[in-house]
């Protein structure tokens, strides 16, 4: 990671080195997410949350005329335990789990090797 010399350096690209940087970025080498990680989201606490937003995606997808394709987008997804539990639980509701593309959007490859274990796409 190299800076310039400067004293100014915009908040997107900071988050960006910190996080994503090849070689120092945080999410780039290990999973920091659990037990041995460095904190720890709802999704992995409990599968409640999860399931939540799935019964609201139903809703919401039923309050659009129940289109027959839909996208269902989860940016940065960590280790891809939420998207993986909206898929199970989207499985109940056939109709609506059939009309759902699941993407997820995330720049780290080693965070994209967790989630495809958790997750075919």
């Amino acid at each position: 990671m190299k800076l310039a010399k400067t004293n100014n350096l915009p908040l997107d690209q900071f988050i960006n080195l910190a996080l994503y940087d090849k070689n120092k970025g945080f999410y780039m080498k290990k999973n920091p997410f659990g037990k041995d990680g460095d904190f720890i989201t709802a999704p992995n606490i409990t599968r409640l949350f999860s399931e939540i937003v799935a019964i609201w995606t139903i809703t919401f997808w039923k309050s659009l005329g129940s289109p027959k394709q839909f996208n269902l987008l989860e940016l940065g997804a960590g280790n891809g335990e939420m998207m993986k539990v909206i898929d199970e639980t989207l499985m109940n509701f056939p109709e609506c789990y059939n009309a759902c593309c699941f993407v997820i959007h995330e720049k780290s490859d080693f965070l994209i090797n967790e989630q495809k274990k958790k997750f075919k796409f």
